[in-house]
């Protein structure tokens, strides 16, 4: 008697983080190229065109795929307060926000490479700020993952959330280098006189590689269940 048999191929799929990165880098492609032919923008070297791409795509993929624990309104009143404070902190150290050191009000906006630009710079009377768009991205991107991880100390305990805390913990190291990095952004390569960003030592790519990281930790909280959604 003849038996056939039917050998059906492996399902295969491409996951979904990847698939919300070549989204994003899809998205950020289209607008720079769209950014280059309106404007005057110039392009930099290959190196530090890519640290753009690469934290607003991780910053995308990191709070799109992030676990997010179902809490109580208070306890997501906390962890928004606690996201939103890390935040204004992480802007203020790498400069994104400063007190306002001239008297009056004036605005100007540097049409520098996509991602580095347009940087808008503004002060008034009390505050400055200098808005680099793919670090204002990424800061935002670690308080909201930051609300993340503290949701779950605060619903579950000290115990239960261990890897929140692990994350919170790493994440405050991983921020020295972004402050660096954004030191040699504001300071040292130009970006405040309009000149095209160099490497500049590697403060950047360290800074992209602790972002990278830090990201990571948020997202993934080590020690603790995770599953990408």
């Amino acid at each position: 008697m003849h038996v056939s048999r039917t050998v059906s191929a492996p399902a295969w799929s491409i996951p979904a983080p990847l698939r919300t990165a070549v989204l994003a880098l899809g998205v950020q492609s289209a607008l720079a190229l769209v950014y280059l032919l309106v404007t005057d923008a110039g392009l930099t070297a290959p190196t530090m065109l890519a640290v753009p791409f690469v934290w607003i795509t991780v910053a995308v993929v990191a709070v799109r795929h992030a676990d997010r624990p179902a809490v109580g309104r208070t306890s997501r009143r906390i962890a928004g307060g606690v996201g939103a404070a890390y935040a204004l902190g992480l802007a203020w150290l790498t400069g994104t926000v400063a007190p306002a050191m001239n008297p009056g009000r004036s605005a100007d906006l540097l049409l520098l490479p996509p991602g580095w630009g347009p940087l808008l710079r503004y002060s008034g009377s009390e505050v400055a700020l200098t808005l680099i768009p793919y670090r204002v991205v990424g800061v935002v991107a670690l308080g909201y993952l930051v609300s993340l991880a503290v949701r779950d100390v605060v619903d579950e305990g000290l115990s239960a959330g261990l890897g929140g805390l692990v994350a919170l913990g790493s994440c405050a190291s991983c921020a020295l280098p972004l402050v660096a990095s954004a030191a040699g952004a504001i300071g040292g390569a130009g970006l405040g006189v309009g000149a095209t960003p160099t490497v500049g030592g590697g403060t950047y790519l360290l800074g992209t590689a602790a972002f990278v990281l830090a990201a990571w930790l948020l997202a993934a909280r080590p020690l603790q269940r995770y599953t990408w959604r």
